[in-house]
């Protein structure tokens, strides 16, 4: 497609790991989004069959494998929910064979991988997004809107807490070391990514815990602080052990907005309850299904030619974040300064 046919024609779209937990939440989203239409599919070769029956039942094209879709003329950008591993190979991949890529987070596991991925993208001018569907739910945009309004005050401390229990032997990749498992690159992504996206910048330092549950082989809980420096702070805490819980809270000097359920699925409304010396009211944001709008936003960005509404120097910031929370686990807890991380605000929120 040339840059003119992208403004005005559907977006034709194609998924690698399509018979994927997460793929089966996507898929649906593109479909219903006006404007985008899921052309191909293709999954590891032991999933070939399911592939092939997945892209009968939605009308696309199943692909024998992740190279021939990628090599399709008849699709313009990917989707990429593979094992974290996985997401920079198949990123870069995707950007060489000319498409927009929208990946999964965490889009890489180190800064390195998400900066190969921002040369490669500019490179090949091609629109990259990290998928962290839940900051395109309106409740985060009515949050944002009740903070800047100093109802609560001055943001001073952001708890966040998301977690949810994966049973040993599940077979879920989640659990795999190899792949990049652990409740750190999974759940805690999301949790840590809250205070990063309220206070608009990345923390001076973090420090952190894991556990992790025998037989596992990979973190399955952890507690983290970030100091964010003048008197902010943040407290998170994910696991894979306990659950469910999905909330966060904004703590202000003059009181607290918190939102229940943080993650909500396409049929939950959300609801967010703001105390201060007023007293306590609810908010209750009607359900929407915010991967149908995060499909919408990225669309907008490819055909726009615009910056993504989530920016790769975010991205470089989250898995500059999650690197230093590894580390300092690793040491025991031990604080990790952070530094030259982008401050950038996402745009859209």
């Amino acid at each position: 497609m040339t840059a003119r046919d992208e403004r005005n024609a559907t977006l034709r779209w194609g998924v690698l790991g399509a018979t994927s937990y997460i793929a089966g939440h996507l898929m649906p989203a593109i479909a219903a989004t006006p404007g985008c239409t899921l052309a191909a599919v293709a999954s590891r070769p032991e999933r070939a069959a399911a592939a092939a029956g997945l892209g009968r039942a939605l009308g696309a094209t199943a692909h024998r494998d992740y190279a021939t879709l990628l090599a399709d003329p008849a699709v313009d950008a990917v989707y990429v929910p593979l094992p974290n591993t996985e997401h920079v190979e198949w990123t870069l991949r995707a950007l060489a064979a000319g498409k927009h890529v929208l990946v999964e987070k965490p889009m890489a596991m180190d800064e390195d991988g998400c900066a190969r991925i921002e040369k490669a993208a500019g490179a090949a001018s091609r629109t990259v997004m990290e998928a962290f569907m839940y900051r395109f739910h309106p409740q985060q945009r009515r949050a944002a809107e009740i903070l800047a309004s100093g109802e609560i005050g001055e943001l001073r401390l952001v708890r966040a807490s998301f977690a949810f229990r994966i049973e040993a032997g599940s077979g879920n990749i989640r659990l795999d070391p190899a792949l990049g498992g652990g409740a750190t690159w999974d759940v805690g992504c999301y949790a840590v990514d809250v205070p990063l996206l309220f206070f608009g910048q990345a923390p001076r330092q973090v420090s952190a815990r894991f556990s992790s549950r025998p037989g596992l082989g990979v973190d399955s809980s952890a507690v983290a602080t970030m100091d964010f420096g003048q008197g902010r702070s943040a407290v998170v805490d994910y696991s894979i052990d306990y659950g469910p819980r999905a909330a966060y809270e904004l703590q202000g000097t003059r009181g607290t907005l918190t939102v229940r359920n943080a993650w909500a699925m396409g049929g939950e409304d959300g609801v967010i309850t703001v105390l201060t010396t007023d007293g306590v009211r609810e908010e209750t944001i009607p359900a929407t299904d915010h991967y149908q709008r995060q499909v919408e936003a990225f669309a907008r960005a490819v055909r726009g030619g615009g910056p993504a509404p989530m920016s790769l120097a975010e991205s470089r910031r989250t898995a500059r974040v999650g690197s230093a929370l590894v580390a300092s686990a690793a040491a025991g807890g031990a604080a990790v300064d952070i530094t030259g991380v982008s401050d950038t605000v996402p745009e859209g929120l």
